[in-house]
Formats: structure tokens, C-alpha cells, sequence
């Protein structure tokens, strides 16, 4: 039981680096430990589950998928997309360059540990670094101006693409989202649906048809998102069990690049970039929240380390 809520805190973790644009909810995965060991079970929703299910060997079919885990990772993710999306909007309405000043610290030194899964680096691992980074900053210097789009076809690819933050370290699903014109609609308003409030009001008859209108779309995000991994994480455990120094490296590079999408003193709708200065009492507050975001994931990783064999 202890493992089971330990998945559900794990789960909360990735799925607050899910809602945040800028940040990958795999990132984490990859320091908590557990990166590999979800794309193994992702990859397992096959024939042979699919046969399982045909005989109803239902004790099969929990240890083909690690059920236990999966439903504690996937709990988790669900409980942080309930009480984290509003937090995390209010904290970027309020305080948005003290909050990207503690993000850029975890994704500062989530760039290092990410490194660390290359075993050996020549010159073939720092080619592929810097694709990554160039790749990461072309990401960047896309300036969109894309208005929110409810057609259904287009939620459904923006769930396949946004699921590749889920996938990919280093790659935000999110930023992917924003970059769409679809962030907003997709991270903050479909999730009302889930708020107990609001289902109470759709009962008595209140905003019905708004509430119809979302719980759509979110079907709709949802089953783009389960097509994006089951087609999608195959790909991925491919990379990993073929070329994993050079896919890491490349993930390394990209999450170095990322670094410019969360730059707290950057115009978040120019992408212009500024410099901190130290005669400003708010900058030296973002300098220490970058250096406690620092701290956060190392605690993360340790705990990740410590728990491991979950």
C-alpha cells in the first residue's frame, strides 16, 4: 500500500510539470526513476492484452500492464490536473516572474541529471546535443498568434502532439498547447468539468450547455491523447533500447534550449529577452526561487533514487 500512494505522489509531481507550459512531465519522470519503466508498460497495450481481455484472465492482464503502478501514476496525474490547474493559473496571473523563476531552476537542473543517462560522450552524442538545442530554440523563436479553436478534429491532434510532453523529456506538451492557440481551452477551461461545483451546477440545470460543450472536448483531447501514446511510445522504446546515448543527448540539448521558453525576464508575448538586475529586490527574489527550484528537483531526484524499485 505504502508503493500505491508513493505512485500517486509520484504522479502528482509529473502532472504538474504536464499543465506548466515550458516543462515536460517525462523530465520528471526521468529524475523520479520511472521514465523507462512507463514507456515499458505503455508499450505493453498490444494483441496480447487484447487476448487477455478475450479470456477475462484478469490477474494476467494486472501483471502484463503493472496495474497497481499505472493506476497510482495515473490517480496522481488526475489529482494534480483537479487542484493544481487553478493554483498554477493564479500563480502566473499574480506572481508570473517569481513562478517562472522557481520553474527555470528545475528545468536548470534537470538538463544536468538528464545528462547524466548518457554513459559516454564523443562526438557523435555532442552532435546530437546540439541538434537538440537548435531544434529547442527554433521552437522558441516561433512567435504564435493562433486563436483558441474548438473544431473537434483540431482538439484531436492537439492531443496527440501535446502527449508528447508526456513522452519525450525535455519536450513540453504544454508549450506545444500555447504554441497552438489551444493552451487555455485545453489545461484551465475543459478541466472544469472535473471541479465537484461545476458537475453540481450541470445537475441543477445551470451552464448546461457550456458543460456539454467541454465534457466534449475533453473526450475528444483524451482520445487524441491515448492515440499519441500508443502510437507514439513504441517509437520511443525504440530510441531507448537502440541509440539511448544519443537520444539523451539530444534530449539534453533540448532541455538546455528550453531554458529561453521559461526565462523569467522574458516578455512572454515578444519572446524579447532581458537581463536581471541586482538593485531590483524582485529580481534578487526570482534569483533565490531559481535556486530553490534547483533544490526541489534534487530532493526529487534523491527521492526518486531512494524509491526506485517501487
Amino acid at each position: 500500500m505504502n508503493n500505491f500512494f508513493l505512485g500517486i505522489l509520484q504522479g502528482i509531481i509529473i502532472g504538474i510539470a504536464n499543465i506548466i507550459p515550458g516543462i515536460s512531465g517525462s523530465t520528471l519522470a526521468v529524475i523520479l526513476g520511472i521514465y523507462e519503466k512507463i514507456i515499458n508498460i505503455i508499450t505493453k497495450f498490444d494483441f496480447k492484452l487484447l487476448l487477455l481481455f478475450k479470456k477475462f484472465e484478469f490477474k494476467s492482464i494486472g501483471k502484463h500492464i503493472s496495474l497497481k503502478f499505472l493506476i497510482s501514476i495515473s490517480t496522481g496525474i488526475i489529482i494534480s490536473y483537479i487542484f493544481m490547474a487553478n493554483l498554477i493559473q493564479y500563480l502566473f496571473a499574480n506572481f508570473e516572474k517569481l513562478t517562472w523563476s522557481y520553474f527555470f531552476g528545475i528545468i536548470l537542473i534537470s538538463s544536468w541529471i538528464v545528462s547524466k543517462y548518457v554513459k559516454k560522450w564523443s562526438i557523435k552524442e555532442i552532435v546530437f546535443l546540439k541538434i537538440g538545442l537548435i531544434f529547442s530554440l527554433l521552437i522558441f523563436l516561433i512567435n504564435p498568434n493562433i486563436e483558441e479553436n474548438q473544431n473537434l478534429l483540431y482538439v484531436f491532434i492537439c492531443g496527440v502532439i501535446g502527449v508528447l510532453g508526456m513522452l519525450i523529456p525535455g519536450l513540453s506538451g504544454s508549450y506545444l498547447l500555447y504554441l497552438m492557440g489551444n493552451y487555455e481551452l485545453l489545461m484551465s477551461k475543459i478541466l472544469l468539468i472535473l471541479n465537484p461545483v461545476v458537475i453540481r451546477d450541470y445537475f441543477l440545470g445551470i451552464e448546461k450547455n457550456q458543460f456539454e460543450n467541454y465534457f466534449i472536448i475533453f473526450v475528444v483531447f483524451m482520445i487524441g491523447h491515448i492515440f499519441g501514446i500508443l502510437i507514439l511510445s513504441r517509437f520511443v522504446k525504440w530510441l531507448l533500447l537502440k541509440h539511448k546515448n544519443i537520444t539523451f543527448a539530444c534530449l539534453t540539448g533540448f532541455i538546455l534550449g528550453s531554458l529561453l521558453w521559461i526565462w523569467p525576464w522574458k516578455s512572454q508575448l515578444s519572446n524579447k529577452i532581458s537581463l536581471p538586475g541586482l538593485n531590483d529586490i524582485s529580481d534578487i527574489y526570482s534569483i533565490l526561487l531559481i535556486i530553490a527550484g534547483v533544490i526541489t528537483i534534487l530532493m526529487i531526484e534523491s527521492f526518486g533514487k531512494k524509491f526506485k524499485k517501487i
